[in-house]
């Protein structure tokens, strides 16, 4: 089964925002905005040979969590004005 990394970051992301700002505003439409970003942003696979090391390394890039923040709350703009 493929991993698609973007995928996995972007659900991060969302619950880490989630917990920190205790809002359950997104809930509602959570599935709906993550399929917004997932559109938006480039899906990241690994090789087999790569190694946790770079995976994790993907996943705590702070310019990517950055960059899924904000398309994450110009989705929820869209979605939940919809």
């Amino acid at each position: 089964m493929f991993k698609n990394y973007t995928e996995i970051l972007v659900r991060e992301v969302i619950s880490e925002y989630k917990r920190n700002h205790k809002t359950t505003a997104l809930e509602a439409a959570e599935e709906d905005i993550i399929k917004t970003v997932l559109n938006r942003m480039q899906p990241k696979y690994f090789l087999s040979s790569s190694t946790e090391g770079e995976k994790k390394a993907y996943l705590l890039d702070k310019q990517l969590r950055l960059n899924a923040l904000i398309e994450i709350a110009a989705a929820a703009g869209e979605v939940c004005h919809e």
